[in-house]
């Protein structure tokens, strides 16, 4: 048997104890039937990677100690152009806007390190904020970071930081947990929030609302117009236990880490707002002397066109309109769904082992799934859409520990020329043997 990759997710690891498995070559069938397929366009090393955000022709990385900054301006020959420190050792999430980039850090000490990216090959440290807890995820927009804060799991909450100037990030919340720039579950679900199994996973802000992720509390929008009061506007896709106070110990464990469709890691709307995905991180397998419900996570879709500044949050136990399944290939792989990226007509979403692969989602309620990307001895933390002008389409992602993949994603209609010229010779690997092998 060939040496497999073996990749570390904290949670997974801890509770259940399991020896992550290594990959096959995959590609669903709707790739295989279709005229879209995916080929390796190039590499670039980039040790310790997880987190990927794109902005113009630069991907911002997240390694354990430090953001790197990726040239990606010839997605064939991606360059790490600059790298700088951060606070912590456990930093697994990096975000821009404009001329700031942050990096979370989940340990200690927890909170986020601000950088100067207003020239992206020399990013500069300019500020550290101090959460007084880890900080998993956090997103950027403008003048205002967002920040995901589990103190507490009975407390978890979105926390605005103002970083109008960078070098001076100021919190926005009250004395008091909670209050002033900060949205809080437990203030709307107090049962939910003693449940012990909601923290708040993640955050997506788009148009003056923010998408908070609450695991299986679902997702809870909030105006955030005005960043000193946050106010829900919308709440749904909460698992029917969301609100189960009684639960112990073990049964906690396995209805955080089990079910299929139930809990709310990741979530990112349609450009348009119409539509909203939510991807699960669960796992099927054994959890001390019982077995995990569920299977593998995929991404449920909600109808969330009515959801305005001025709307009110309705049934957090609203049901999805379209579900798009883990992969059934590898067996015996971690495949659950992690972090993805949507635009008006395709979804980009990884599977750690599952890899890369990108969907039609014209119909957003009939997902269809074009493309995979699957070698052995990958595990992608996530995938995002790079945007480029011309006819060729790239999809990058952070292969977790080793470096960035930049695919293409090719379409061929029969009768027509496909993008590829004579002339060109096709993607290729800048790295050799490197990246086919774990570091």
């Amino acid at each position: 048997m060939t040496d497999r990759t073996h990749f570390d997710r904290r949670t997974f690891v801890k509770t259940t104890g399991a020896a992550l498995a290594g990959l096959g070559a995959v590609s669903g069938s709707a790739a295989a039937e279709s005229t879209w397929n995916y080929e390796l366009a190039g590499e670039a090393l980039d040790p310790g990677v997880q987190e990927v955000d794109v902005q113009g022709d630069y991907l911002y990385t997240a390694q354990p100690k430090s953001i790197a900054v990726v040239d990606v301006s010839d997605p064939m020959t991606p360059l790490v152009v600059g790298t700088a420190t951060g606070e912590g050792e456990d930093n697994v999430d990096a975000k821009v806007d404009g001329d700031v980039a942050g990096l979370a850090t989940d340990g200690d000490p927890g909170g986020v390190t601000f950088y100067d990216v207003s020239e992206p090959a020399a990013p500069t440290q300019v500020s550290f904020y101090d959460a007084a807890g880890g900080i998993h995820n956090h997103f950027i927009d403008g003048n205002y970071a967002y920040l995901c804060v589990n103190d507490s799991f009975a407390y978890s909450r979105m926390v605005i930081v103002d970083i109008s100037d960078p070098s001076n990030p100021v919190s926005l919340e009250g004395e008091e947990r909670g209050s002033g720039g900060a949205w809080m579950l437990r203030d709307r679900h107090p049962d939910m929030a003693e449940a012990g199994i909601n923290p708040i996973h993640d955050v997506w802000v788009q148009n003056d609302l923010a998408y908070m992720c609450f695991w299986d509390a679902g997702v809870v929008v909030a105006d955030v117009s005005d960043p000193t009061d946050p106010t829900a506007v919308a709440h749904f896709g909460a698992a029917d236990y969301a609100d189960d106070t009684s639960m112990d110990t073990v049964e906690r464990y396995q209805r955080y880490l089990g079910g299929e469709k139930t809990n709310a890691h990741y979530v990112q709307p349609t450009p348009s707002g119409d539509y909203t995905f939510v991807g699960a991180e669960t796992f099927p397998g054994p959890f001390e002397d019982t077995v995990v419900p569920g299977d593998h996570g995929g991404i449920r879709v909600f109808d969330t066109s009515d959801v305005t500044a001025d709307s009110t949050p309705s049934d957090p136990y609203e049901d999805h309109v379209a579900y798009i399944p883990a992969p059934d290939d590898p067996e015996d792989a971690i495949r659950t769904s992690h972090n993805f990226d949507v635009t008006d007509s395709k979804l980009f979403a990884s599977f750690y082992e599952g890899g890369i692969r990108a969907y039609d989602i014209e119909d957003p309620t009939a997902p269809e799934e074009l493309a995979a990307f699957a070698p052995e001895g990958t595990a992608y933390w996530g995938a995002r859409n790079l945007p480029t002008e011309g006819p060729r389409h790239y999809t990058v992602g952070g292969d977790i520990g080793k470096g960035v993949t930049v695919l293409e994603l090719n379409h061929e209609t029969p009768g027509e020329q496909a993008w590829q010229s004579d002339e060109d010779l096709g993607p290729y690997d800048v790295l050799s043997d490197t990246m086919q092998k774990p570091l």
